[in-house]
Formats: structure tokens, sequence, C-alpha cells
């Protein structure tokens, strides 16, 4: 199971076993480089953690620790976790500022606790197969013990399809669940329980006549103290640097906290003359750079490298992946030579409406409409119908979203609009953070996702995000004084991807020929005919836009590319 996790952890590796319990790990160092191995127990053999993150207030809990009594044989953040659970028991998680999935076995209780950061940044997966409890990072991790077993999960299969976010603690393997961001999961006396110990609706600050000007100030402050908190590593540290807005201030504010000069990366395709220039990240990354004195390095890949890794990044990732993925993969893959830790802008778009569409007046919609899957009633049109009936998935996924976005108590729509993005795709894009980065052994920290701040800006009136003319107000105005004035007016540009015009054809009749082989992996989930009519805009489909014939054909090869991935059968 651990050696399934190498890549996660190239530096060291550990195992504790206690009879009926065993805990694997393989490290990778980022604090304390000659302390800290893992699993880590307390003075008498105890309590014992696996656990993989950083808790970035680690050296403001430890004076109090040991005033209480508590050894410490570290300087690792690790074991401010055993010693805060002895004080305070599961409780402890509350005191931990920054991203973390834990496991932690207490022999004395004959207890064993699994909790997972509020945000989601870190993954945690479990599973109970016959009689044996499974849990890990990565889910390839449990497929590798004897008693898991590699099954679809058709209703998986179905949220993918018609959401790209998996609800309710889903995976695609049938037995496997992600434990859900801010919970706990018990397990003693052979009885699981579940408890969220951090929500969004419960930690978000009213805002009542609070003023754009005074809301930027303390938006700049928190910002700032996260990224502050955030640089600290005893291995080299740097930002991805893509221009836009959220990795610029980023950048310009890391570059205030490290000693010497920071260093940024950022990507792109060779392109030739064929992008406008709005469309290319290097220069405006070029224009922080400079005003930062930044060491910055820029990476230029081949369209050609995009498509051959597809098959590995769908491993790392373990869910068919969107179009982005791959980029990512091989940015990372470019920046652990350098660096072992970055931070990026992940996580701005969600709470400060970053996307286009929110421009559009799309907060007035409906939960089902998922901005992020508009074409939703085009996905279920070529979907097989017993598929509908037995994972009954229109139904279920209007009832998840409608109940969500009921339990979020805001008088503005965009508002909580922004909570389920945060709730559900916020999630997926963590996850393909984590994934695609650890795949080379490269932590990435996200200091927009600090909880406080996130607590701070969630229910901000929805004008100090989003205007019919711009987005990420707040944000534009504490960068005026910090970025260059091309960068805070840029609009938002999506990662790269090498995409162009000839690509909607390639990919639909790749797609198409994917389910209509007779040897397919993922004919069963769909209508052959119905499929091939929506692919050639024909009758029912003969309005079907391109954007929505290209984001649907590249559902469809992900999903066959995760089948061939895992050998799993439909």
């Amino acid at each position: 199971m651990t050696a399934q996790l190498s890549h996660r952890g190239p530096d060291d590796s550990g195992v504790h076993i206690d009879g009926a319990v065993g805990f694997g790990h393989r490290r990778l160092s980022v604090i304390d480089l000659a302390g800290g191995r893992q699993p880590l127990g307390n003075e008498d053999g105890t309590v014992w953690v696996t656990y993989n993150g950083e808790i970035y207030n680690y050296r403001e809990l430890r004076p109090a620790l040991q005033r209480r009594g508590h050894r410490f044989a570290t300087d690792s953040d690790t074991e401010i976790i055993v010693h805060a659970y002895e004080e305070d028991g599961i409780d402890c998680v509350a005191q931990f500022n920054g991203m973390f999935a834990f496991a932690l076995w207490d022999r004395t209780k004959r207890l064993l606790v699994l909790a997972r950061d509020r945000l989601g940044i870190k993954p945690l997966y479990y599973g109970v197969f016959g009689n044996i409890f499974l849990f890990a990072s990565e889910i390839k991790a449990i497929l590798a013990h004897p008693a898991a077993h590699s099954e679809v999960d058709h209703d998986g299969v179905a949220d993918y399809l018609l959401c790209t976010s998996l609800l309710d603690g889903r995976t695609m393997f049938r037995g496997i669940r992600s434990l859900p961001a801010g919970g706990i999961l018990a397990l003693q006396d052979g009885e699981l329980r579940l408890h969220i110990y951090w929500s969004m609706p419960r930690a978000a600050v009213r805002h009542a006549g609070t003023s754009l000007e005074d809301s930027r100030d303390v938006v700049r402050g928190m910002l700032d103290a996260a990224v502050g908190a955030q640089v600290v590593s005893d291995v080299p540290l740097g930002t991805l640097l893509s221009g836009g807005l959220d990795s610029s201030l980023v950048s310009a504010l890391a570059a205030g906290h490290v000693g010497g000069r920071l260093k940024t990366f950022a990507m792109g395709y060779d392109h030739g003359d064929t992008l406008r220039h709005d469309d290319i990240d290097g220069p405006y990354a070029e224009l922080v750079a400079r005003a930062y004195h930044t060491d910055h390095t820029e990476f230029l890949f081949r369209s050609d490298e995009y498509r051959d890794v597809m098959s590995r990044v769908t491993w790392h990732v373990e869910k068919p992946v969107d179009l982005t993925a791959p980029s990512l993969f091989l940015l990372y893959r470019e920046v652990k030579p350098n660096v072992t830790v970055v931070m990026s802008g992940e996580g701005a778009d969600e709470l400060f409406a970053g996307y286009h569409f929110f421009l559009e007046g799309c907060g007035a919609g409906t939960p089902i409409e998922f901005p992020w899957a508009p074409y939703l009633d085009e996905v279920a049109a070529l979907l097989d119908p017993a598929l509908v009936a037995r994972t009954r998935c229109r139904d279920r996924i209007r009832t998840t979203l409608s109940a969500e976005m009921a339990s979020f108590e805001s008088d503005d729509p965009l508002n909580k609009l922004l909570y389920l993005f945060l709730k559900y795709y916020l999630v997926e894009m963590l996850e393909r953070l984590d994934k695609t980065s650890m795949a080379w052994g490269v932590e990435s920290r996200v200091p927009f996702l600090d909880h406080r701040l996130v607590e701070y800006v969630l229910d901000l009136p929805a004008a100090y995000k989003a205007k019919p003319d711009s987005n990420k107000v707040v944000l534009r105005t504490l960068a005026a004084d910090l970025l260059p004035a091309a960068v805070v007016t840029r609009r938002k540009r999506p990662v790269p991807i090498p995409v162009d015009p000839k690509s909607i054809w390639t990919e639909r009749n790749r797609a198409n020929a994917l389910v209509q082989a007779p040897e397919s992996r993922i004919a069963g989930y769909f209508d052959r005919k119905k499929v091939d009519d929506f692919f050639h805009k024909k009758n029912q489909f003969a309005r079907t836009d391109n954007l929505a014939i290209f984001r649907t054909a590249h559902a469809l090869v992900a999903l066959d590319a995760w089948h061939r991935a895992f050998g799993v059968a439909a």
C-alpha cells in the first residue's frame, strides 16, 4: 500500500503495527528534515499518527503544550497533532491552521481517528471491505490491499457526466469514499461515527455596513498573513506565476516574506503565432517578475506532450481528468528540480467570483444549472435510460444541490452560488492540484484558502465580488497598489491547454469511435445512436454548439481513459 504512494513521499518511509492496526507512511520532507519521521508516537507509545500536509501555526501551539508538561522529541509539525490530541482529544483539530489529512491511533481507548482539513486541500479516502477498514491519501493504495475491490460506482459516473463534481463523498470506485472536508471519522468498537467539525454555513462572517475600502484592507491583511505563514519551509520554495491576478498577488506578497529572490514559474505551449497577446501568460508573468525581482522561469511544452501524459495523469488523479490536469502535471514535472514547495492562487476564483459567467447574472439561476457544467441537458439525453433509472441521477443531483444552497443563509444569490462552488467544484480543483503536484513530490500550498480568510469573504456583499463589467472587485482594488496595471485589469485566462479549432473535430471523432466500438469500455453508459446524432448534430441535436461538442467529447475520452488506467469494467 505504501509503495503505491512512493511518488507522494520519495524521501522516507515507515510502518507501525499495533495488533490489528497498521499505519504506513511515505514522507516528503519539508519541515525538520532530520527528525519528523512517521508514523510518529507520543512518549509512552500509546498514541500514534500518520499525516500528510502542513500545520502552519504549529510553532504558536507548541509553547502552551510544553507548559502543560508535554515533551517534544522533534521540531516537526507532526508531533503537534499527537500532543494536542493528548490534551484536547479529537477537538484538537479546531486549533490547527493548515492543510492536513491524518490518521491517529489511541491504543488505550482502542480508537482510530481520521481527520481532514476544513477546505479539503489534502485528500483522504476510506472503505470497509468485510471486517477490514482501509484508508489512504490516494485510492490506489486502498486498491493494493487484497481485501479491496476495484469496481465502478455508477452513481459516481453519473455525477461526473452531469455535473463534473462527485457528490456526497462519492468516488468513481464502489465502496470507497472521500472523507468530507472539515470532517472527522472515528472508528471504535466496530462502529464508525462521522462528525463535521467545521462547515462554511456555520463559519461565515456577516458584514452589515462593511465598506469596500474596509473589506479591501481586511482581505489584504489576511492574505498577507496567510502567505507569511505558508512560506515557512526547510526546503526550496517558490510560487506559480501565470500573470493572472491571483497568482500575481500571491507572488507579490511572498516576495516580501522570503529571504533572497523568490523563485517563480510560468508555463505555456508553443502555439507559434496563433494566439492573441492577451491569451499568452508569459508577458504578464514577466511584468510581475521584474517588478518584484523574482528568479523567474517559463516552461514551454509541445502539444504532443499534453496528449502523451493523459494515461499517467488519469492514474494519478484517479478519476476522469479535466482539460487542465495534463498541463499542471507537466508543469510540476519541471518545477520539481527547482523547488519542493510551491504556492498558487487556487481558490480565489471560487471565493471572489472570478469566472466569466458570474458577470452574466448566473446567480439568479436554479441550483441544477451548474455554470461549470452548462450542457447538462445535452449530456443527460445521451445516457442509457437504464443508467438514469438506476442512479436516479437527475433527481438526486437536484435534491442535493437545492439542499446545499438552502443551507447557506445569505440574501445574495451570487454568494449562495459561490458557496456551491466552494463546496463541490473547488474540492475537485484541489484534488487535481494535490495529485498532479504530489505525483512529482511537490507540495502545493494555497494561501487564499486560509480558513479565516474564507470565513471573512464568504458573505461579503456580492457587489464586492462581481459587477456587470468586473469580477474580483475587492481583489482588483487591493491589487492596484501591488501589481502592474496591465495585470490588475487583465481578464481571467484558463490554465494553458494545446487546443485549436481542429481539436473540436478530432476529439469528437475520437469520442464517438470509443462509444461505437464493439469492444467499447463506456458504451454501456450511453445510447449509441444518440451519441452519434449528438456528435454529428442530427435530429434533436441539430443546434448543438461546438463548445458543447468539444466538452462532451473530452468527458467521454477521459472516462474511457479512467477505465483503461484502472482496468475497471463498466
